[in-house]
C-alpha cells in the first residue's frame, strides 16, 4: 500500500478522527486568538514594545509546561484536561474583549490575561503531544502529522481569515469574541471523544516522575536530548521574531494597516499546510536530521528576501507562505521525532522539558526583539532575523547527534 492509500487508514480510524476534530476546534480559535493578539497590543498602546512584552508573557508561560507535564502525564483520562480548561480560557478572552471595548484595558491587564490563557494552553499543549501516541503506531505518526496539519492548517486558516475580517470590520475586540465563541464549540466537541487510558498502575510521586523526564536529557544509556536542546535555545530565541517583523513591515513600509498585516500573516501560518502532507507522505522518520538543516537554512534565506521585496505585498505574501512551510517542517520533524522515539507514559514529560529550552528562549527573545522592532529599521531588523535562522542550520550541522535523528 502505498504512502498516500495509508491517510485513508487513518481517516477510518474513528477514535483519531475525533480527536483530531475537538484539536482543530481549539486551534481554530487560537488562530483568531494569535492573529489578533499583537495587533490588539499595538492598537491600543501604540508601542512594539508592548507587543513584544505580549509576547514575551505568552512564550515565557509555555516555558512553564515543564512543571505542569507530571501532572498531565499522570491523569488516566486525557478528555477532563480539555473540558476543563477551554471554557476557562474562553471567559478570559471575553474579559480581554470587554475590557478593550469599555476602555479600561491597560497593559498589565493585558499581560495577566494573556499569561492566565497561556497557562491553560500548557495542560492542552502536554495532552496534544501525547494523545496520538496513545492511538497510533509510530509508523502512522509522520503521517498523523501531516494528515493534522492539513485538517487543522485548512480550519485555521478559515480562523485567520476569519478574524482577519473581524480585525478589519469590528476591531481586535471582536477577535477576542470570537476566540471565545470557538472554544466554546471546542469544549462540546471535546465532550464526544473517547481516549484510551492506561490501565491503573502505581505512580510515584510528583517530585520523582518529575526527576526521571529530566534524566532523558543526561542518560548515555538512552538518546540524549541535551543537544537537541542548545538548538532550541536559539530557535527558541527567534520564535517571537516572524509576527513581530509581519507587524513591522504591515505597519511601516507596507504603510497598509490591519488588511497588509493580515495578509503577510495568513500566507505565513497558510505556508505550514502543503508541508505536512508532504511529510505524512514521505514519512522521512529516518532523516530528522536533513529536514531540520534544509529547513532552517530555507527559513533563513527566506525571511531576508522577504525584507528586500517587502514594498510589494504580492511577493511578500508569497516569500512569507515559504517561511511558514520552513517553520513548520522543522516544528512537525522535531514534534514526530518525540512522539516516535519516547513511551506515551513520559512523552508529555520529554516534550515539556525540551520546550523549557525552546520556551525560555522565546520569552526573552520577545522581550529583546521587540524592544528592537520598536526602534529599528525594518530591513535592519529583518537581516537580524534572517541571520539568526541561518545561525540555527549552522547549530544543527555543527551537532552530529542532531545531524544522525531518527526513530
Amino acid at each position: 500500500m502505498s504512502y498516500w492509500a495509508k491517510y485513508g487508514d487513518l481517516l477510518r480510524n474513528r477514535r483519531f478522527v475525533r480527536f483530531e476534530v475537538s484539536a482543530i476546534s481549539a486551534s481554530l480559535g487560537y488562530s483568531v486568538y494569535a492573529i489578533s493578539i499583537p495587533w490588539l497590543a499595538l492598537e491600543f498602546s501604540g508601542s512594539l514594545l508592548v507587543v513584544g512584552l505580549v509576547l514575551f508573557a505568552e512564550y515565557g508561560i509555555y516555558a512553564l509546561t515543564f512543571l505542569i507535564a507530571p501532572w498531565v502525564d499522570r491523569a488516566r483520562n486525557k478528555r477532563t484536561i480539555y473540558l476543563a480548561c477551554y471554557p476557562v480560557q474562553a471567559i478570559a478572552a471575553t474579559l480581554v474583549a470587554v475590557a478593550l471595548t469599555e476602555r479600561v484595558l491597560t497593559p498589565p491587564l493585558l499581560l495577566g490575561l494573556v499569561a492566565f490563557v497561556s497557562l491553560l494552553w500548557d495542560f492542552v499543549w502536554a495532552s496534544n503531544n501525547i494523545v496520538p501516541r496513545l492511538l497510533l503506531a509510530p509508523d502512522d505518526l509522520f503521517r498523523a502529522q501531516g494528515l493534522g496539519s492539513v485538517l487543522g492548517g485548512v480550519a485555521q486558516v478559515g480562523g485567520y481569515a476569519a478574524g482577519a475580517i473581524t480585525l478589519v470590520v469590528v476591531g481586535p475586540a471582536g477577535g477576542m469574541f470570537l476566540y471565545a465563541g470557538l472554544l466554546a464549540a471546542g469544549t462540546a466537541v471535546a465532550a464526544t471523544v473517547s481516549l484510551p487510558s492506561p490501565a491503573a498502575v502505581v505512580r510515584p510521586d510528583y517530585w520523582r516522575e518529575f526527576r526521571e523526564g529530566w534524566r532523558q536529557f543526561s542518560r548515555r544509556a538512552v538518546r540524549s536530548l541535551l543537544p537537541l536542546g542548545s538548538s532550541e535555545l536559539l530557535r527558541g530565541f527567534f520564535v517571537a521574531a516572524p509576527p513581530l517583523l509581519i507587524t513591522l513591515l504591515a505597519a511601516r513600509v507596507l504603510a497598509a494597516g490591519a488588511s497588509g498585516y493580515s495578509e503577510l500573516y495568513a500566507a505565513w501560518v497558510a505556508g505550514g499546510l502543503g508541508v505536512g502532507l508532504v511529510l505524512g507522505a514521505l514519512n522521512p522518520r529516518h532523516r530528522i536530521g536533513t529536514i531540520l538543516l534544509g529547513a532552517a537554512v530555507s527559513e533563513g534565506l527566506l525571511v531576508l528576501a522577504a525584507v528586500l521585496l517587502a514594498p510589494d505585498l504580492l511577493a511578500g505574501a508569497a516569500l512569507w507562505f515559504g517561511i511558514g512551510a520552513a517553520g513548520s517542517a522543522y516544528l512537525a520533524s522535531v514534534s514526530t521525532f518525540l512522539q516516535g522515539t519516547y513511551p506515551p507514559e513520559t512523552l508529555g514529560r520529554i516534550t515539556a522539558n525540551l520546550y523549557v529550552f525552546t520556551g525560555a528562549a522565546s520569552a526573552a527573545g520577545a522581550l529583546v526583539l521587540g524592544a528592537l522592532a520598536n526602534t529599528w529599521p525594518a530591513v535592519e531588523f529583518g537581516a537580524l532575523v534572517g541571520a539568526g535562522f541561518l545561525g540555527l542550520a549552522v547549530v544543527v550541522l555543527s551537532q552530529p547527534s542532531i545531524r544522525r535523528l531518527a526513530f
